[in-house]
């Protein structure tokens, strides 16, 4: 719980021939996680890489068809799950009747989808037309004394067949002709179109014969605009009758289609997994060789399967990665996979959105969960806020439903931190800022604001001593003596640390400061500092070196004990912002009180005092929810992990259907006994 997930490196060697079948029993036991061989060792070089040929670009272009199908149909991909093993069968034989198919389909969508495109384009701009036409209904103006207008408007005469002949033309436009009156057997009409089209509309009127006359105003342009909206609501209702027989129809192709298509993604992303699988793969002349990592607990599984799928004709060897020479070096590094119990997992997500932790040093994830917990609950005390977050939380990460994931942590937490919320409400006496309707177990924030300023600072000294501590022990299982003793959060840091706040504590409550404790414990720490580099060399059994000189030397030992000590004094002093923050949130109670006190008394007062109360509530629940989970994570990453956290860690991430199942059996079958180790390359 304290550390990653013990991880062992696997080395295998198969026949060509087995390689499929490996590849499929990894994919389907979705445990390794593979990394390329290390390109360092000479013999790495001399090999080949697994040649995938057409058959890749194949997949490639058949997934894009499927997912542009599945896009324009409106199909939602579904993801992979661990009984889906029979996908690792497609053969040749299956991608060309998956290509067949999925050009019918094409055949019967694309002509749809393409038209449903264009007519929600034409839709727009008529729309568009309609917007900026309207409004000159009502003040009598002709279309082109629009300011700004983007249309463009033409007046005039034109015969019965060369209306007609207009009309056919400017069909594919988004534009609208209308005939509005007869006048010497000539059709008078108008025609509006956009400005992007005009030279189109221009010479399609040049054809036509089309004569422009001045465009009227008043009570007859207002007549005739009327006409105008008229007859284009009547177009884009048309349009809009078009678009929906359309979609009934691409919704008609769905129905039938969705099943196939979405077998058709899935099993074009296995194949895809099982490529990814090969590209791990090096070549020899007749084998091939990868490697990949695993948890311990799960090696003899993996070997197991190996062994089956190669028909028990391979060469195993389980490494653990103390005796890999590159991870010694620190040139190979280790998957990290954070195993916590189920009710740490969501803080696995604040832990990991920073940073993972290389495989060899501490997971902090159960100290952060204490710590934000106890600092939210501080910060947001109240049991009826903590009740509201803790139905949200609840319908968000225990109901079940379609969530993700990472949803259902994140209401998780919710649930938590409403948890918190609760318990220092108790502790703070506060239902919903009331203070009255029951005894605080602890104190009253808003009146003994001493005392809760000094509980935040030591809970800071606490938190940042824990984070001293933890890079000790990351160093000492690093086995770095310099950095155990020496670093900015060392041992000798720690001191200084500590004794400073003794001093001050002491200080503070007017009695004199040992001189013992400011000669051993501030003193002796930052003489030690001095000589951090002559006391490393004498242990390290090597000769001191002043490279850059004594006295450059001296100085830069003098500028980082004062960067320690400030540093150091502005962590502590951070968490004063969690006292601070606990007194705005009463302020703002405060705040609402006074305002329902000014409704109470007047006309419907009630109902107004309820009505604030609520919303207040609402309020401050949402914008103090969000601040102080922001400030308890600030606080987290940088006065806490700043002491030891250094991230670089790399993720597991295996390959397979379902990620990695529930243990099996560790039993291991006769063929397996064919199996030897080798010394690690």
């Amino acid at each position: 719980m304290f550390t990653p997930e013990r991880m062992h490196q696997i080395n295998v060697m198969v026949f060509e021939t087995e390689v499929d079948d490996v590849a499929k029993a990894i994919v389907r036991l979705g445990i390794l996680h593979l990394v390329q061989l290390d390109a360092s060792q000479p013999w790495v070089e001399e090999l080949g890489a697994y040649e995938a040929g057409k058959v890749a670009t194949r997949i490639d272009r058949l997934y894009k068809r499927v997912t542009d199908l599945m896009k324009d149909l409106g199909i939602r991909e579904l993801p992979l799950e661990e009984g889906d093993t029979r996908l690792l069968e497609t053969s040749i034989a299956d991608f060309d009747e998956m290509e067949s198919e999925i050009g019918e389909l094409e055949k019967k969508a694309e002509g749809l989808v393409l038209r449903r495109k264009e007519l929600e384009v034409h839709l727009e701009r008529m729309q568009g037309i309609l917007n900026e036409v309207s409004p000159l209904t009502e003040l009598g103006l002709s279309p082109d004394k629009a300011p700004y207008t983007f249309l463009e408007v033409r007046y005039g005469h034109v015969s019965g067949e060369s209306l007609e002949l207009i009309r056919e033309k400017i069909s594919p436009l988004a534009a609208i002709v209308i005939p509005l009156t007869q006048r010497e057997g000539r059709e008078l009409v108008l025609l509006i179109g956009l400005k992007t089209d005009r030279l189109k509309l221009k010479r399609i009127l040049r054809d036509a014969a089309f004569e422009d006359i001045e465009m009227p105003v008043g009570e007859e342009a207002r007549e005739e605009a009327g006409l105008v909206t008229g007859e284009l609501e009547e177009r884009i209702e048309k349009i809009k009758e078009q678009i929906a027989d359309l979609r009934e129809k691409l919704a008609e192709v769905r129905r039938e289609n969705a099943p196939v298509l979405t077998e058709f993604n899935r099993s074009l992303r296995v194949a895809e997994m099982l490529l990814k699988v090969k590209s791990y793969l090096k070549k020899t002349r007749k084998t091939y060789i990868f490697s990949g990592w695993m948890p311990s607990d799960r090696k003899r599984e993996v070997e197991t399967e190996i062994f089956r799928a190669a028909r028990g004709r391979a060469i195993v060897e389980i490494v653990p990665p103390e005796e890999i020479t590159g991870v010694k070096a620190g040139a190979v590094k280790v998957p990290v996979m954070l195993k916590n119990p189920g009710f740490f997992r969501p803080f696995e997500m604040l832990v990991s959105s920073y940073g993972l932790p290389e495989y060899k040093f501490i997971d902090p994830t159960v100290f952060v969960a204490i710590s934000f917990l106890i600092m939210f609950g501080m910060m947001f005390g109240d049991v009826g806020h903590g009740i509201v977050l803790c139905v949200i939380g609840w319908l968000i990460g225990f109901r079940k439903g379609s969530q993700s994931d990472g949803t259902r942590l994140v209401g998780k937490l919710g649930f938590y931190c409403g948890l918190a919320s609760i318990v220092f409400g108790f502790l703070y006496g506060s239902i919903f800022g009331v203070e009255t309707w029951i005894p605080h177990l602890w104190l009253s924030p808003m009146h003994e604001i001493g005392k809760f300023f000094r509980f935040a600072i030591f809970f800071g000294v606490g938190m940042i001593s824990v984070g001293i501590l933890l890079n000790m022990i990351n160093a000492i299982r690093e086995r770095n003596f310099k950095a155990t003793f020496f670093d900015h959060a060392g041992l000798i840091s720690a001191i200084l640390y500590w004794c400073g706040i003794g001093a001050v504590a002491i200080f503070m409550r007017n009695r004199p400061v040992p001189l013992q404790l400011v000669a051993f414990g501030i003193v002796l720490p930052v003489l030690l500092f001095f000589l951090r580099e002559p006391l490393a060399a004498m242990f390290g059994r090597r000769k001191m070196r002043f490279e850059t000189g004594v006295c450059t030397y001296v100085m830069e030992s003098v500028i980082e004990v004062m960067e320690i000590i400030t540093g150091y004094l502005g962590n502590t002093v951070s968490f004063i912002r969690v006292a601070a923050f606990a007194l705005a949130h009463a302020g703002l109670f405060i705040a609402v009180f006074n305002m329902v006190d000014l409704v109470k008394g007047k006309s419907g007062g009630v109902v107004w005092a309820a009505l604030i109360f609520i919303l207040g509530n609402a309020v401050i629940i949402a914008l103090e929810g969000l601040v102080v989970t922001i400030q308890a994570i600030r606080l987290e990453y940088y006065e806490f992990f700043g002491k030891f956290f250094m991230g670089g860690g790399t993720a597991y991430k295996p390959i397979g259907l379902g990620g990695i199942r529930a243990g099996k059996s560790e039993r291991r079958p006769a063929e397996c006994q064919s199996s030897r180790r080798t010394e690690g390359r």
